[in-house]
C-alpha cells in the first residue's frame, strides 16, 4: 500500500512563486467575498511542496479566523474555503512520488483537506520509516495522527491499538500522547463500539503524560507543566462520559481514581 512512496521528488522552481500568487489572491479576494480566485493552474506547477502549501494554509486560516471574529463569517464557510484551497493542490499531488522523509507533511495536507484515507496511508508510510530509523518523535506524532485517521474511517480497534504503541517510546517523545488521544482520537472514536477501551486508553495516556520531562525554564515546558492538571481533569470527565455519564460505574470510578492518584502524585513534585 505504501510502496509507491519514493525517496525523491522533482519540484518545479516556479511553484513557490505561483503559490505566492494564490496567497495574494486569497488575501485580496477572500477578505471581501466567499469566492477565492486562483491565478494558477496546479497542473502546471509540478509536484506540490507540502510545506509551502501548509504554511500558506496557516496564513489563510489566521486571516479567516479574524473574519469570523470581527466580520461575522460563518465558521462553516471558513472551513469550506480552507478545504477548497487545499483540495486545489491535493487533487494534483502524485502520492507515488513523495519523498518518504516528507510523507507526514503531505499526510497533514490531505488530512486537513478531509481526505482521511490518503492521509492514513501516508502517515502509515512515515510511521514505518520513522520506526526503522528509531526516530521516536516522528514515530509518536505520525502514529497518533494515523490512529486519528483510522478512527475517522471507522476502524476504531486498530486506531486504539496503534495509539497504544506510542506508549512504549522514551519519555522525551511522550509529550504529544495525551493531547492527541484526548482531543483528536477520542472525538473521532467515541460512540463507535469501543468506548470502554477508549476510556482505558485515556487513563493510560495520563500515566504517559506524567512521565514527560521538559525543561521547566523554557516557555513550552512551563506551558506543559501549568496545563497538566487541567488536561487531566478533562480526561477524568471524558472517562465518565464514555461510561454513559455514570460516575458510580465501578470501572469508571477505578479509571478516574487512577488519574486522580497520578495528578496528586505529580503535585507533590
Amino acid at each position: 500500500m505504501h510502496s509507491g512512496i519514493r525517496r525523491a521528488t522533482t519540484l518545479r522552481n516556479n511553484f513557490g512563486y505561483s503559490l505566492g500568487l494564490a496567497a495574494l489572491a486569497f488575501a485580496s479576494f477572500g477578505c471581501q467575498t466567499d469566492v477565492i480566485d486562483y491565478p494558477l493552474d496546479p497542473q502546471q506547477v509540478g509536484q506540490v511542496d507540502a510545506d509551502l502549501v501548509l504554511r500558506t494554509y496557516n496564513d489563510h486560516r489566521e486571516r479567516l479566523e479574524v473574519r469570523v471574529a470581527k466580520q461575522g463569517l460563518d465558521p462553516k464557510e471558513k472551513d469550506r474555503l480552507l478545504r477548497e484551497f487545499l483540495k486545489t493542490y491535493t487533487d494534483t499531488t502524485d502520492t507515488g512520488n513523495i519523498p518518504i522523509e516528507k510523507a507526514y507533511q503531505y499526510a497533514d495536507m490531505f488530512r486537513l483537506a478531509g481526505d482521511w484515507k490518503t492521509a492514513e496511508n501516508l502517515y502509515g508510510a512515515s510511521v514505518k520509516w520513522a520506526e526503522g530509523r528509531k526516530d521516536y518523535d516522528r514515530f509518536t506524532n505520525d502514529a497518533l495522527r494515523q490512529a486519528w485517521c483510522l478512527a475517522e474511517l471507522g476502524q476504531v480497534k486498530p486506531a486504539l491499538a496503534l495509539a497504544r504503541r506510542t506508549y512504549t517510546v522514551p519519555p522525551a517523545a511522550k509529550a504529544p500522547i495525551l493531547f492527541a488521544v484526548l482531543y483528536e482520537i477520542t472525538p473521532a472514536a467515541r460512540g463507535k463500539g469501543e468506548d470502554k477501551e477508549l476510556a482505558k486508553l485515556i487513563a493510560d495516556a495520563c500515566a504517559q503524560h506524567v512521565q514527560v520531562r521538559v525543561d521547566p525554564a523554557s516557555a513550552s515546558g512551563q506551558a506543559l507543566i501549568q496545563g497538566r492538571a487541567y488536561h487531566m481533569r478533562v480526561a477524568m470527565n471524558t472517562v465518565i462520559e464514555l461510561y454513559g455519564n455514570d460516575a458510580r460505574n465501578p470501572e469508571a470510578r477505578e479509571l478516574v481514581g487512577d488519574i486522580a492518584t497520578l495528578l496528586a502524585t505529580e503535585r507533590r513534585f
